[in-house]
Order: C-alpha cells, then structure tokens, then sequence
C-alpha cells in the first residue's frame, strides 16, 4: 500500500488521463455533428498536465487528429518531453 501522497499523484494520472481520453470521443462527436469544437491548445495543455496518455489513446481510439500531421508532432514532442522529466 503506497502513502497518500502516492494515492493522490495516481488518482490524479487516473483522472487527467481519463478526462483527456472522454474529450478526445466529445471533441470526435462535435466534429462529426459540425458542432463547436475544442481547441486544439486544450489537447497541448492536458498533454503537458500529465495527460498524453489519455489524448494518444483518444487520437487511435476514436481516430480523431489522426491526419493531422502538425498535431501529432507536437503531442509526440510532448511525450518525449514529458518521459525526459522522469
């Protein structure tokens, strides 16, 4: 059993992650339906916020910004940048 403060940093990547991959499928859904979207900057913020998980698995679940080749590069720059703080 880990600390607390172990506890809350997993229910934290549980939750950032969790939240970024349901808004990858909304974000998919709004595009489908041309409804208002969700700026791609939210995706770069949740990314750097410890959320990379989530928007990658998003992007190859619901086959969302998969031909967006400027968005993919820079949600990969963010992986590599983020797994070097580690």
């Amino acid at each position: 059993m880990g600390t607390s403060f172990e506890n809350l940093i997993w229910s934290y990547l549980f939750f950032i992650n969790t939240g970024s991959f349901l808004l990858m499928g909304f974000d998919k859904s709004s595009a489908k339906l041309e409804s208002d979207r969700i700026p791609e900057l939210w995706f770069f913020l949740l990314s750097l916020a410890a959320g990379v998980i989530g928007v990658v698995l998003g992007m190859f679940t619901f086959h969302h910004k998969t031909s967006k080749t400027s968005f993919q590069v820079k949600i990969a720059v963010l992986t590599i940048y983020e797994c070097q703080g580690t």
